[in-house]
């Protein structure tokens, strides 16, 4: 069987997605997302992956400072460059967004948006529009986040977290 040429970055970015999926079902029995572990110059960080328009779409929406750790994240991944625009409605705590390439170098940086509650998109804070392929988003308050630049190379490790304790 021939894969047309612009199929093939999906079939091989949804196979190692299947394979990273599979390899991280033992995170808690309670919450089905998927988890990995994202290696920066600062250290491991477990990232929750947003792959599916729904779990982008949510990003970190009504989860309370309390209910998220410092240091943890979220990964958004694509399966091509372009224009990636993030708005900030009904979040708890000021966000950093860390746009990455294909091989998850950091090529830009937008720091403290602002969060805010409710949806009204007239108040609701926007980040700016910036061309990537994935997204890696931390709480302003991260001592991680603080500490990543434009240029760092971030990577997998292991998709086998430990389970969460909370």
């Amino acid at each position: 069987m021939r894969i047309m040429p612009e199929i093939r970055p999906r079939v091989v970015l949804f196979s190692f997605l299947l394979t990273l999926v599979s390899a991280c079902q033992d995170k808690v029995a309670a919450n089905p997302a998927e988890w990995a572990y994202l290696v920066t110059p600062q250290g491991k960080i477990l990232v929750k992956l947003a792959i599916t328009d729904d779990q982008q779409r949510k990003g970190f929406s009504g989860t309370r400072d309390e209910d998220w750790p410092a240091d943890d994240g979220i990964l958004f991944l694509n399966d091509y460059d372009d224009v990636r625009e993030f708005w900030m409605p009904d979040t708890y705590f000021d966000l950093d967004l860390h746009y990455l390439d294909s091989k998850f170098k950091i090529i830009g940086i937008e720091r403290k948006l602002p969060h805010h509650l409710g949806r009204d998109p007239d108040r609701v804070p926007r980040a700016k529009p910036f061309v990537s392929r994935h997204v890696l988003e931390l709480k302003h308050s991260s001592k991680v986040s603080q500490k990543l630049k434009e240029g760092d190379q971030l990577r997998f490790e292991s998709p086998n977290p430990p389970p969460q304790t909370k």
